[in-house]
């Protein structure tokens, strides 16, 4: 009896001991037919609470109770796939889902994942679908990025053809966008009426309104994340498109069969016969660019992957006969991955980024060239820590070189009567380390949380003046100057950055969400027009420039109807901003050694609701968007010839109260989508004359308020008529016609008011870019 009872006890004490035991189950999600990772897949475990998602090459790794699990996993565009496992050893899975047969004819263009938006602690946070960016109806017929994004609450433009977007107010320096870690500081074509990124190259895209991840900074408003596919594992595919004014191409496959991939693309235009539909001075106008991206990725081993990614692109457009504008971009990276063991993750990044923009002059005896060029140098590593199915930690940091010529002017030394001009260069140095985690408190609560410091150092050789004290900082106030040698750090700027992101479920179709972000930016866009131009420049903070700060604080409430069918939020945030720059009432910028002397501090505060609700399934599809935010800036100097309207607060050039979008999506059979979309925004803000006088016989306009006028309203509906010809969804060649309508009613929306004289009386004109409806027709051909 007693030995039985001996053995009784034995046998609970091995059973309690394997029930403790732990093992490492890992795994990468990938793409059936491509065999490419995919990044931010979900991945849940039954009897657990949440569950992990993927890294940024489809990974994952977890330590759990040695039991049997029922897994499912999920990523937006697949099918989900569940399967059982009993772990009791450490184990490795390849984890392949395949995309959502019957859905390849829909329209679905999600900004969240199914339930994504109840459960993760993120908010503020837009994704396209890619695989359905065709079905927009956009201009020229060409599918658009930044058309897509605006698309959503919170994120506009100036206008038509204007390059760059605002989101919440910010302006459109104020984002950080970057194509597979690289940095792309030029977002357009074609001065702003396309994006200059080719989507059919992209696998994935995310713009982070709010809770942007502590491993990212240096801009106020927002990130823009892109990331290219990886290149198929099994075999060459691709796709050809034909458009209006593009044809475009992307190739992928294995070089060495599950080792060495490749993805190429490419993208280029023939505008010009679009540009002579409009009127003059179009007729003598002309244009051009083309962009391409590259990829190879190489698997060293089970482990270990090593990614070579490149982007490059190249504009130009010809005003009239005698200017044309410029922008060149280069781009490249050299990214090291490793699984270094079950539970963590090393990531290192080599980055190099070279932009020219610019413009040439060939009015006789008049020609130049007139440039000006950023080059972004970056170092970047980071670790990630997964050491359970609640917790995630990840630590990094960054540095950047920065080497900017603000300015270079470049006579024809045979034809010009020009004189050559060179400001200096300029440099700098941005030092990031950061940490955050993740914790799933309980299936309730859960927290994001992270601190970045960055340190700021502008860069010698340098030439500094300095002012009289007391004084408005001018020409005539210069005391003296100081001449700094080549590395030495001339003024130093550092500060914390904390993030923080709560979420609690009221329920399970029901979330409420907090969020904290401090935001740190040392580059600024001089600029004196409404949108980016080739005639602006970058500049780094310096002795008088400060780095601006942004603080901003948001709340929102999410619910999800008729098992996630619908989806609903409301969003509001406030964001202070303080040393905004901005700039003095005639203010000279161009080829100014003392930029410092036309410069202000401004102080700048945003606020505002945004509300969209999402019809997720079913033949009918939709969003209704709509944000009500307001943007202004104050200058309230000691000097009063400094101030800008008194010292009161006004309105900011990106502050549009009212922004309305809706789109629908319907699925009309055989392969037949229809789709269409309907935007109104109030007009922006606009100087107009307060009075005019008569000064030595002529008429002078005086503008002594700043931005208190608004140009009219902008509406717009596009439609689009869509056909995909394949019968099934694993069917390999077939071929997408898209025809569509852009501005469908004609509506001639102004981009701008301006005032000239005639005769001797002030009269009004309003420029419109697209008064007329724009139809399009593109076909692709995919293999």
């Amino acid at each position: 009896m007693r030995t039985t009872l001996l053995s009784f006890l034995f046998l609970c004490f091995s059973l309690s001991l394997v029930a403790q035991t732990k093992f490492f189950l890992s795994g990468t999600v990938t793409d059936n037919i491509s065999g490419q990772g995919l990044p931010q897949a979900s991945v849940f475990f039954s009897g657990l609470s949440g569950g992990i998602l993927t890294d940024s090459l489809g990974k994952f790794s977890v330590r759990l109770p040695a039991r049997g699990y029922t897994i499912t996993v999920r990523s937006l565009g697949y099918r989900p796939e569940s399967f059982t496992i009993n772990l009791n050893q450490n184990i490795s899975k390849i984890i392949p889902l395949s995309t959502r047969v019957g859905e390849l004819e829909e329209v679905e263009i999600k900004t969240t994942k199914e339930d994504r938006n109840i459960k993760e602690t993120q908010m503020g946070v837009v994704k396209l679908e890619m695989k359905n960016l065709k079905k927009i109806p956009v201009v020229f017929g060409e599918t658009d990025i930044i058309k897509a994004l605006t698309l959503q609450p919170g994120i506009t433009t100036v206008g038509e053809g204007a390059g760059g977007f605002n989101v919440r107010g910010g302006r459109v320096d104020q984002n950080l966008v970057l194509l597979d870690g690289m940095p792309i500081y030029n977002t357009s074509h074609l001065l702003g009426f396309l994006s200059s990124v080719n989507a059919d190259a992209l696998s994935n895209v995310s713009l982070y309104k709010a809770g942007i991840p502590a491993q990212y900074g240096g801009r106020l408003s927002s990130l823009l994340e892109m990331n290219t596919k990886s290149g198929n594992n099994e075999k060459i595919k691709g796709s050809v498109g034909v458009g209006l004014i593009t044809t475009k191409a992307v190739f992928e496959g294995p070089i060495l069969k599950n080792k060495l991939t490749f993805m190429l693309a490419g993208r280029i235009a023939y505008p010009n016969f679009m540009i002579k539909q409009f009127p003059a001075p179009s007729d003598k106008s002309k244009a051009f660019f083309y962009d391409f991206n590259g990829k190879l990725q190489y698997k060293i081993n089970a482990k270990n992957v090593l990614t070579l990614n490149t982007y490059g692109s190249f504009d130009n457009f010809k005003f009239a006969d005698d200017t044309l504008y410029f922008a060149k971009t280069q781009t490249l990276s050299l990214q090291y991955s490793s699984n270094v063991s079950k539970s963590v993750s090393l990531n290192i990044q080599g980055i190099y980024c070279n932009y020219k923009f610019g413009t040439q002059g060939f009015q006789q005896d008049y020609e130049f060239t007139l440039s000006s060029k950023i080059q972004h140098n970056e170092l970047r590593a980071f670790a990630l820590f997964t050491p359970n199915e609640k917790v995630k930690a990840e630590i990094g940091a960054n540095v950047i070189d920065y080497a900017i010529n603000q300015g270079d002017l470049q006579p024809d030394l045979e034809k010009s009567n020009i004189i050559s001009i060179k400001l200096p260069r300029e440099f700098a140095r941005e030092t990031s380390p950061y940490l955050s985690f993740d914790w799933t408190i309980n299936p309730k609560l859960s927290l994001q949380a992270g601190v970045r410091y960055s340190s700021f150092q502008n860069l010698g050789p340098k030439l500094v003046f300095n002012y009289v004290e007391g004084q408005s900082r001018t020409n005539q106030t210069i005391q003296d100057s100081i001449l700094f040698a080549k590395s030495k750090p001339i003024q130093q700027y550092s500060g914390i950055e904390p993030r923080l992101s709560f979420r609690v479920a009221l329920s399970k179709t029901t979330a409420i969400k907090v969020n904290f972000n401090r935001m740190r930016q040392y580059v600024h866009l001089i600029s004196n027009t409404t949108a980016i131009s080739p005639v602006d420049f970058w500049k780094v903070s310096d002795t008088y420039i400060p780095p601006q700060i942004a603080d901003q604080l948001a709340l929102g409430i999410f619910k999800n109807f008729k098992d996630n069918t619908y989806e609903t939020s409301i969003e509001t945030y406030y964001k202070n901003i303080q040393n905004l720059v901005e700039y003095k009432n005639g203010a000279r910028l161009f080829f100014n050694p003392n930029l410092e002397t036309e410069l202000l501090a401004a102080k700048g505060k945003a606020y505002g609701v945004e509300v969209s609700v999402q019809k997720n399934k079913g033949n009918l599809k939709g969003s209704f968007a709509y944000a009500y935010s307001r943007t202004l800036a104050k200058v309230d100097s000691d000097f009063p010839t400094e101030q800008i309207n008194r010292g009161q607060w006004f309105p900011s050039t990106f502050d549009k109260p009212h922004n309305l979008s809706i789109s629908i999506q319907q699925f009309l059979g055989n392969g037949w989508t229809f789709s269409s979309n309907f935007v109104y925004a109030s007009g922006r803000p606009a100087t107009y004359p307060d009075r005019t006088y008569r000064l030595l016989g002529k008429t002078v306009i005086d503008y002594s308020s700043r931005n208190l006028d608004r140009i009219p309203a902008y509406h717009r509906l596009d439609v689009a008529l869509i056909k995909d010809s394949r019968k099934t969804s694993d069917q390999k060649r077939y071929k997408t016609y898209s025809l569509s309508f852009y501005n469908l009613y004609g509506q001639r929306n102004p981009y701008s008011v301006y005032f000239a004289r005639f005769n001797n009386s002030i009269r009004a004109y309003r420029l419109s870019v697209f008064g007329n409806i724009i139809p399009a027709i593109s076909v692709t051909y995919n293999f």
